[in-house]
């Protein structure tokens, strides 16, 4: 039996009652059962009756009954309410029927491939996990002695199975059913190039003559149909509507403003696993759950081996001891990133801490889902300084109401498709009358556009060098390993993106509570050498941007103009600024010598009439504070109705810009290409401009604060900020009185 999650809930009402802001209860619900369906094989039924599965709940029954009918179907009913066994109980059903079929599962992280291979192996079926941890040996044995169910990321389908289509020919040929699960993961830089990954694999059915139905999993997740047919390029059906039990929760919202952010999580932390529940805290950041596992183990060494930090980036060996000992029960607390959002079975979990808006609804849920399966939950939810957690504090309603958001990829994104397509090509010659089918329009541009080599029966192949192994899907650019000189291993990995913005010469930077100084970095072997480090500071990089207009595709607006287009962005990380911890008061600033960063992407941008400017001028306003302000606001909130991470989406402002010949401030797509966000932000700016607005008017700091327009991702370390100028700007142009 768990502790008694109410009585935990009264006491930290009674100690903590001027942070408890308001207590919100999720009711318990009941399950409606049903038999299982006529199709399905005695031998199976008789074994999912000794796993205590009699029935099954309505949604369930639906789902099965469409597969039956040959359909294929995403299902998008909430975390714990039976989907993996919807596919389980269908494909291994198949698999009695013929054991010459084939399956492919493909999950967005390793963690979760390792542990649905848990849930199949309990029903004596043929799998195999075959992802970048496999050892090579074991590779070939599987690649010899194929299994009815193979499970992979779309990483090792990208790199390591299609390039090599013809060693898994009987594979392909006899391949029935493909499952992609959590598919709300695939949104962005990621969804984009999956959505093409997918597009390849069908390529490859197709050439071996299989045409396998998809299933499709997601708790959350908005207009899943569209979502889904966007994603694969084939029809969906929906099963949306669950029937499964729902144990009751409890929502904590919680105002850390009295002291330190940090301490208050670690705080509630202590005092849930002091209680005896086991506890998830999730942080939006690499950097926040290292500083979050420095902090709980800083003082207090007899917890130090009940809480670890879990995040992207740790080696395997490290990954699998975290998960192991969550699941027997060793660690009584964990610090994660999204990395543990996902389904992952890591034993049962009571209280869930958000440190910070996840930045979705859709990310938010997931994260709630995490605790509260079987028995009652807790959810303590403590808002940063930050414009969309302020939000959330001040309508705890909508927290709970808003619907999911829509997920965005843009299949069009002309640098991605044309890399999968030169991968395409490489796997097996390109003909516009066949795959035209599978990618529409663009396959042609692209032809075109990148000159295609043409063979002799019409057909078109890239002749340049294989790029698959160049291609990252998560990220844009290479993969660099961080190494730790003192002890001679690699300690972790980083995205070439973030590298300047992270690893830069003299960075510190965190790794499961230990500092490292960054000595150097080596391009050539795509590594950065780093040292331990014991000092008492941190340290933030300053950065310039030139943003260059290429084409306007849209525009709007009378007292002022606001466009859509394709721009060019040119950034330098030029300096870092060391500050010491405790009151982050500045140390020095060092200079540096790094090469720029130079992409094209989508942007919105407005632009201020020149009679604003002599106005605000005249009436002694900051005015490059006042647009900077602005542009802050207005990013600090673009994910409430696009979308997106605020890390997806840049912007800067510029007193005068050479293209327009005004002030103008401009919101980007932060990836080469664009993704589809500020050109969805375009359409939506109206609601965008009145939230942020809102944001700044009801915030009741005096200059300015991270609720409203400071940015913890500002290159210019928040110089300048005009509040007042703000606010005065936006009642100009907006006519907000």
């Amino acid at each position: 039996m768990g502790k008694d999650i109410r009585k935990f809930v009264e006491e930290l009402i009674r100690k903590y009652k001027e942070n408890v802001v308001k207590v919100i209860e999720i009711k318990e619900r009941g399950g409606q059962f049903y038999p299982l369906p006529d199709f399905i094989l005695p031998p199976l039924k008789e074994k999912l009756k000794n796993k205590a599965i009699a029935g099954i709940y309505l949604h369930q029954k639906g789902a099965l009954e469409k597969l039956n009918e040959g359909e294929n179907i995403i299902v998008t009913t909430p975390t714990g309410s039976g989907k993996t066994l919807i596919y389980n109980i269908f494909i291994i059903n198949e698999i009695l029927k013929n054991s010459d079929i084939k399956s492919l599962y493909i999950f967005p992280t390793k963690a979760l491939t390792q542990d649905q291979l848990k849930n199949l192996k309990e029903f004596d079926v043929k799998c195999e996990i075959y992802d970048g941890d496999t050892p090579e040996d074991i590779r070939k044995k599987i690649r010899a002695n194929l299994p009815n169910i193979l499970l992979t990321n779309p990483d090792m389908l990208h790199i390591g199975i299609l390039p090599f289509h013809e060693k898994w020919r009987s594979f392909f040929s006899k391949l029935r059913f493909i499952v992609i699960d959590e598919i709300h993961t695939y949104r962005g830089i990621f969804g984009s190039n999956v959505s093409h990954v997918i597009r390849r694999l069908r390529r490859i059915c197709n050439l071996y003559q299989s045409n396998p139905q998809f299933i499709l999993l997601s708790a959350t997740i908005n207009q899943p149909e569209r979502f889904a047919e966007e994603f694969v390029g084939v029809k969906f059906s929906t099963v949306c509507q669950s029937s499964s039990p729902l144990p009751k929760k409890y929502i904590i919202f919680w105002n850390s403003q009295f002291e330190s952010y940090y301490m208050q999580a670690i705080n509630l932390l202590k005092e849930s696993i002091n209680y005896g529940l086991s506890t998830i805290l999730f942080t939006n950041s690499r950097k926040s759950a290292e500083l979050l596992q420095l902090l709980a183990i800083k003082n207090d060494r007899k917890i130090e081996n009940l809480v670890s930090s879990y995040r992207a980036g740790y080696l395997p060996e490290e990954r699998r001891e975290i998960e192991k000992k969550l699941f027997t029960g060793q660690l009584k607390g964990v610090i994660s990133t999204s990395a543990l959002e996902l389904g992952i079975d890591v034993g049962y979990l009571d209280n869930c801490i958000l440190f910070g808006y996840p930045g979705t609804i859709i990310s938010t849920w997931q994260r709630i889902g995490r605790v509260g399966r079987k028995r009652e939950g807790l959810v303590i939810f403590m808002p940063l300084e930050d414009a969309l957690d302020q939000y959330f504090i001040r309508n705890p309603d909508e927290f709970i109401s808003r619907q999911f958001e829509d997920v965005i990829i843009n299949f069009e994104n002309e640098i991605i498709a044309s890399n999968h397509l030169k991968c395409a090509s490489y796997e097996y010659p390109i003909s516009l009358e066949n795959d035209r089918k599978i990618y529409g329009d663009i396959l042609v541009r692209i032809i075109e556009k990148e000159k295609f080599s043409k063979t002799k029966d019409n057909r078109y192949f890239y002749s340049g060098r294989p790029i698959h192994w160049n291609l990252n899907l998560r990220s844009i650019g290479d993969i660099y390993s961080i190494f730790d000189i003192d002890e001679e291993k690699q300690v972790e990995e980083i995205e070439e993106d973030k590298l300047f913005f992270e690893c830069y010469p003299g960075a510190i930077y965190l790794h499961k509570g230990k500092k490292y100084q960054v000595i150097f970095i080596n391009f050539e072997n795509k590594m950065v050498v780093v040292e331990k480090n014991y000092g008492d500071y941190y340290t933030q990089p300053n950065w310039w941007e030139k943003i260059d207009i290429l084409n306007i595709e849209k525009e709007k607006g009378k007292e002022f103009e606001i466009k859509f287009g394709e721009i060019e962005v040119t950034k330098q990380v030029v300096s870092y600024e060391k500050r010491r911890e405790r009151d982050k008061t500045l140390i020095g600033t060092y200079m540096l010598s790094l090469p720029s960063q130079k992409f094209k992407t989508q942007s919105l941008w407005i632009e201020i009439p020149e009679k604003v400017v002599y106005e605000m001028k005249e009436k002694k306003f900051d005015f490059p504070g006042s647009i900077h302000a602005l542009e802050h606001s207005m990013i600090g909130i673009f994910p409430l109705v696009v979308t997106c991470d605020r890390f997806d989406i840049g912007g800067y402002s510029f007193p005068f810009h050479q293209d327009t010949e005004k002030a103008t401030i401009f919101i980007y797509d932060g990836y080469p290409g664009g993704l589809g966000i500020t050109k969805i932000g375009f359409e939506r700016i109206d609601r965008i401009i009145e939230i942020a607005y809102q944001s700044v008017l009801n915030c009741k700091c005096e200059m300015g604060c991270p609720s409203c327009i400071v940015s913890p991702k500002c290159g210019n370390n928040n110089r300048p900020l005009s509040k007042s100028g703000c606010l005065y700007l936006y009642n100009f142009l907006f006519k907000f009185q």
